[in-house]
């Protein structure tokens, strides 16, 4: 019995080690860096295998897989030369008291996805006067379990501002699942025009975008808003870098679902990792504007966006479609 407890906890211990070497391996490929360290330390086991004799070869993987960890924390994010054009401009703040200036909205005009001319605005707002907020969730290719996650800010003088949280691309360089664990990316906080933002996704890519109105009252949306721009300046401070799992593009958004549900359950801490479901659980909590009688079903079919907006009028348009 004694036996066969040993042969199953070394059979365990190496199926935990498989993932973590595994992922040392990419850290390797990705941060040659990371390498250095690694070789200094297998260096200093040989020397103690030659003075101490036998050593424990899990122990030796498991602390190559510690040293690689600390590696890695200590490896700054990216810093390139130069942005793609789409994140080449990060939004920069100036608040006092009710009154908020953003530089740097993006505003974009799009031909093709490729092709597009580069627009930025400054604007303005009277914090006193936002008066709504909007949760989008936005799917591609006919996936349900994932999608991309926004908030659109709303004024009574008819202004928004969308906030997407999106991979920060370095010039010549394609996203990947993969590479997007070892700090290979940036990731920035736009905030853009719905004609951008929006509009590339409904327009120009053909997504399937959904736009939720929120039940929020104004303190809360100001703390929401307020959390978005904390986020923004802390992810262009530090150089904050991407990561598929721990920081990707709905981490930082899930991140303010507690001013909508203060009462959300701890679980759902975990929903960018399946990020499909988060307008499911707005819903459930009722943190979303229905009719009397509305099925999430409904309110799902109801606030479909559908594509090829016009322009000149998109989000009063957007605002038609979802009102119905």
């Amino acid at each position: 019995m004694k036996k066969a407890i040993l042969i199953g906890s070394g059979i365990l211990s190496v199926v935990l080690l498989i993932l973590p070497l595994l992922w040392c391996c990419g850290l390797w490929y990705y941060q040659p860096v990371s390498l250095l360290p690694t070789l200094l330390f297998l260096a200093a086991v040989v020397l103690w295998w030659r003075k101490k004799g036998r050593v424990s070869l899990h122990l030796i993987l498991w602390l190559m897989v510690i040293v690689n960890i600390i590696t890695y924390q200590c490896i700054p994010g990216p810093t390139p030369e130069r942005w793609q054009k789409p994140w080449a401009q990060a939004s920069q703040f100036e608040q006092n008291g009710d009154t908020l200036t953003i530089h740097n909205i993006r505003d974009f005009r799009y031909r093709t996805e490729e092709d597009s001319e580069a627009n930025y605005r400054t604007e303005t707002y009277d914090l006193s006067s936002l008066c709504g907020v909007d949760f989008a969730s936005c799917h591609w290719d006919g996936m349900t379990a994932i999608c991309h996650t926004m908030f659109s800010f709303n004024f009574t003088d008819g202004r928004r501002v969308v906030v997407s949280a999106e991979t920060r691309l370095p010039e010549g360089v394609e996203q990947g699942a993969i590479p997007g664990l070892y700090k290979k990316y940036g990731i920035v906080y736009l905030f853009g025009t719905e004609e951008d933002i929006f509009g590339l996704r409904t327009n120009i890519r053909h997504e399937d975008l959904y736009v939720f109105p929120l039940k929020i009252k104004q303190e809360g949306a100001r703390k929401l808003l307020q959390h978005y721009i904390d986020l923004a300046r802390h992810a262009e401070a530090t150089h904050q870098d991407y990561n598929t799992i721990s920081d990707n593009c709905s981490t930082g958004i899930v991140s303010g679902f507690r001013e909508l549900v203060p009462t959300m359950a701890r679980k759902y801490d975990f929903l960018p990792l399946h990020n499909g479901s988060i307008a499911d659980l707005l819903i459930e909590y009722g943190a979303v504007q229905t009719s009397p009688g509305e099925t999430p079903e409904q309110i799902r079919t109801r606030c479909y966006v559908g594509y090829d907006l016009p322009m000149d009028d998109y989000s009063a348009a957007l605002r038609r479609k979802i009102s119905k």
